[in-house]
């Protein structure tokens, strides 16, 4: 993918890979699970194919759950390979947003993280994120809790984006000497030694889980995964995010929209430079009391939407009405 800029190389990948390659191997086992099992609802994630088609072949109505951010270019990218993947099982093209999006479409966000430039399918129902990451044996240090009384900023660069050492180490060298309580996870396939030794106020570990970490934290530097920037929110957390891939860029905008957090883009992150602006930006946060009223507010709107219950209500109305579940008032 070389020669390709982030829109051209995602695009490619939802095209070839997505809605390509990976739907059309998959696309005859779901066939059989779904004849198997006698199923009567696919629920799949927005970035899943084959499940779609395979209900439709079925005569059955299936959900999306909104697991990423909205792309613009989204329904463009991928409106060829699933043409031809409805083709294959003897169905008709349609629009993509009508066959992907026919009977409900789940989003674990509040409305205004939604990206404006994309019209909302009319069979969105938002519902309030439910975290999960504690994924293993690992709990909460017990240093956590004897934390100097002072700024707790929490660095991670999730499951993926790992592999970015200079990025890491960039975090390291800009924040270790501020008046701050930091503390890195590098991922459960890195050593912390390799990042050499620390001073008693900075903690580099493989994992922790968010869940039980971040209510002693102030601060998140981030990637601005999905995962990472809902958990922030959800505790009302301002950020810094330095968006690398994948749905990361949008997240980043959407945050910097609602002024709860500052973003450092890829042109920033050249040489001894990215030390001294993740230093400025976590000062401006920390400082700024506007950016964690902000998130404040998001955590409110995150905590007025109704919970996995009602997710759970819409799929059991689904499975018996079979038809489109459509959004009264509708989401925007």
């Amino acid at each position: 993918m070389a020669g390709m800029n982030d829109q051209e190389q995602i695009s490619f990948t939802l095209s070839t890979v997505f809605a390509g390659v990976r739907a059309v191997r998959s696309l005859p086992d779901l066939q059989n699970i779904i004849r198997d099992w006698r199923a009567d609802v696919v629920v799949r994630e927005n970035t899943e194919f084959a499940g779609c088609v395979a209900a439709e072949r079925a005569g059955i109505a299936h959900a999306a759950v909104q697991i990423m951010a909205a792309w613009p270019f989204f329904l463009q990218a991928v409106e060829a390979p699933l043409a031809y993947l409805r083709a294959s099982v003897g169905l008709t093209s349609e629009k993509p947003a009508d066959v992907l999006y026919r009977h409900l479409l789940l989003s674990p966000r509040p409305p205004r993280l939604w990206t404006p430039s994309v019209p909302v399918p009319p069979t969105t129902h938002p519902f309030r994120y439910a975290g999960f990451n504690q994924s293993g044996a690992e709990g909460l240090p017990p240093w956590v809790a004897r934390l100097e009384k002072r700024p707790t900023v929490y660095a991670t660069l999730g499951t993926f984006e790992n592999s970015m050492t200079e990025i890491l180490a960039a975090i390291l060298e800009g924040l270790r000497e501020e008046p701050i309580n930091l503390i890195l996870t590098v991922g459960r396939n890195r050593d912390p030694l390799e990042f050499g030794e620390q001073l008693a106020h900075v903690h580099v570990e493989r994992y922790i889980p968010q869940s039980l970490l971040l209510p002693y934290c102030d601060l998140v530097i981030c990637h601005g995964g999905s995962g990472t920037m809902m958990d922030a929110l959800s505790l009302g957390l301002p950020m810094v995010i330095m968006p690398v891939a994948a749905d990361q860029p949008e997240n980043a905008q959407r945050c910097r929209e609602a002024g709860v957090a500052r973003v450092i883009e890829p042109d920033q992150r050249t040489g001894q430079g990215l030390s001294q602006a993740i230093r400025d930006a976590t000062r401006e946060v920390l400082e700024n009391p506007a950016y964690r009223q902000n998130a404040q507010r998001l955590r409110k709107e995150i905590e007025e939407l109704p919970g996995l219950d009602h997710a759970v209500a819409l799929l059991e109305r689904l499975a018996v009405e079979r038809a489109p579940l459509i959004a009264q008032p509708a989401m925007n």
